[in-house]
């Protein structure tokens, strides 16, 4: 009895065990049942001084399944992303444009600092922080954790309550989309985006969305007086939660979908004892009392923004990139699985100087390339070892005009997939053989392709471009044709009885195809892919 009471506890905590290393939760039931896909486009746009954000709804099915959210965010000359966290794990892929962004690790040292004069300071000399009573006029050297540079086709990762911003420092427009995974461990919260912005009085991002949802869970209940829906919650009924009645007031029914900054709801009198400052202008600003409305999420900074950054002798706009070739991926990783976080001298030890981005744009050496049809590039967390720890990745494709990718499908991971330029048709089977997507994917729509249902794609562009985040950080894509595929690697005589085909109609079908993913034109002969 006693033996089978301890083998219970250890099947017990093998369950536990096995559950804690999960990234994802598992979406609503019957979440991921389509008929039909569809190809999103944004659907709200939200104007700042600098830019704007657009955002897809989260409440689509087909996000909800993925447990996603999707936004898009335009940075004009001179723009700043103020800083904010989120609940959730973020991918963010830069489509256009270049300039600078940062990543506030909790507990990670200021690495940066101003000269105190001509020259450069070590950190030993920095000067200690004014204390009460001492000269204020006394200029404090700025310090501050690292900057890091981006540029088109970079992929940003952003841990979960990470603050993040964003500055665009030249002419070209920043285009940058993002990914938030809400389904991930990481948020203990609901599965709705959040955004906690760190500065000024806005909208949020996706607040309208929150109460959308909210509404029509409201109008699907039965009506009771004594339900919780039908009574004000104490704090609702209390506390204005940006603590400013005043503009509650003026601004009506917008005002729901406004949204203050972290720091709105604390009074005053705990700011100023907080920062140790005694000027009541510093906290307004802080709490965003100041604001107009047209400065928003992205404010527009008069003269540029002064960065300090590393000089660079061998190009003033590229930081040196992370050498997947010099990394060795050892055993032990391997034995940890996909998805795991890992124990040991993992990420945990060296977060305050991890590689946050990997470029995977037109421009860098691909992992899978034909000349006639096509080139793939990928981040996973075998060359961006941060996305182990969001369990997340992505791939950059182009594919040329009348060129195929091979119908496939994602073994572990769902795809969204995100239209950079030009167009293709694709189509999407599910498990019960039903095409359930057969349409043209236009630029700028997006496709979320559920785990396990088979996807093809043929260009009807000179170049369609696409990203494709992986719900994984090492996800695993099984060829459904082509050399190596499933079909190419099931003996002839299972081929042939599974389908009904003679023994030679079974060899064509397995070995006409010499490509492994890319299918240039049909018209054009089979050549080695490099």
């Amino acid at each position: 009895m006693a033996k089978l009471l301890a083998l219970s506890f250890c099947f017990c905590f093998l369950v536990l065990g096995a559950s804690s290393i999960s990234f994802r939760q598992q979406p609503e039931e019957n979440a991921c049942q389509f008929q039909r896909l569809n190809a999103q486009r944004p659907d709200n746009r939200i104007e700042s001084e600098g830019g704007y954000i657009e955002t897809w709804n989260p409440n689509n099915q087909e996000f909800e399944c993925a447990g996603v959210a999707l936004s898009r965010l335009v940075l004009r000359r001179n723009a700043l992303r103020r800083p904010f966290y989120s609940n959730a794990p973020q991918e963010i892929f830069i489509q256009q444009g270049r300039g600078y962004f940062g990543l506030i690790f909790p507990g990670c040292p200021s690495t940066y600092e101003e000269p105190a004069q001509q020259g450069r300071r070590s950190q030993s000399q920095r000067p200690p922080r004014r204390l009460q009573g001492e000269d204020q006029s006394q200029q404090q050297q700025d310090s501050h954790q690292k900057v890091h540079r981006f540029d088109e086709g970079d992929l940003i990762a952003v841990p979960t309550g990470v603050a993040f911003w964003l500055y665009n420092d030249h002419d070209t427009d920043v285009v940058a989309v993002s990914l938030t995974d809400t389904n991930n461990n990481d948020n203990q919260l609901d599965q709705f985006p959040r955004r906690f912005n760190l500065a000024g009085n806005h909208e949020q991002e996706f607040l309208r969305y929150q109460q959308q949802s909210r509404q029509s869970r409201r109008r699907s209940l039965p009506y009771s007086p004594y339900s919780p829906q039908s009574q004000p919650r104490q704090e609702e009924r209390e506390f204005s939660p940006r603590g400013q009645h005043s503009r509650r007031e003026r601004a009506g029914q917008e005002e729901e979908n406004e949204g203050g900054n972290i720091f709105s709801g604390f009074t005053p009198e705990f700011l100023e004892q907080a920062f140790q400052v005694d000027d009541r202008q510093i906290v307004q600003n802080l709490r965003g009392e100041n604001e107009s409305e047209e400065e928003g999420a992205i404010v527009t900074v008069r003269g540029g923004l002064r960065i300090l950054s590393p000089d660079r002798k061998r190009g003033a706009d590229e930081e040196e990139e992370y050498d997947e070739d010099e990394y060795e991926y050892d055993e032990e990783d391997r034995r940890r699985g996909r998805g795991s976080r890992g124990r040991g001298n993992g990420i945990e030890e060296t977060i305050c100087t991890a590689s946050v981005k990997k470029n995977i744009g037109r421009n860098r050496s691909p992992d899978i390339y034909n000349p006639q049809a096509g080139s793939l590039k990928t981040a996973n967390d075998l060359n961006l070892l941060i996305l182990r720890w969001l369990g997340l990745s992505a791939e950059y494709g182009n594919l040329y005009r009348n060129a195929l990718f091979v119908p496939h499908y994602n073994t572990n991971a769902h795809s969204i997939i995100y239209a950079l330029r030009g167009r293709a048709h694709v189509q999407v089977v599910d498990s019960n053989g039903n095409r359930v997507y057969d349409e043209e994917l236009q630029e700028g729509h997006v496709l979320v392709v559920p785990q396990n249902f088979a996807v093809a794609g043929k260009s009807q562009s000179d170049n369609f471009e696409y990203v494709a985040f992986k719900t994984d950080s090492r996800p695993s894509i099984a060829n459904l044709a082509g050399e190596n595929s499933v079909i190419d690697n099931l003996p002839e005589e299972v081929v042939a009885n599974s389908y009904g085909l003679p023994r030679e109609q079974a060899r064509q079908l397995k070995n006409n195809n010499p490509f492994k993913f890319f299918v240039p034109p049909s018209q054009q002969s089979p050549r080695a892919v490099a």
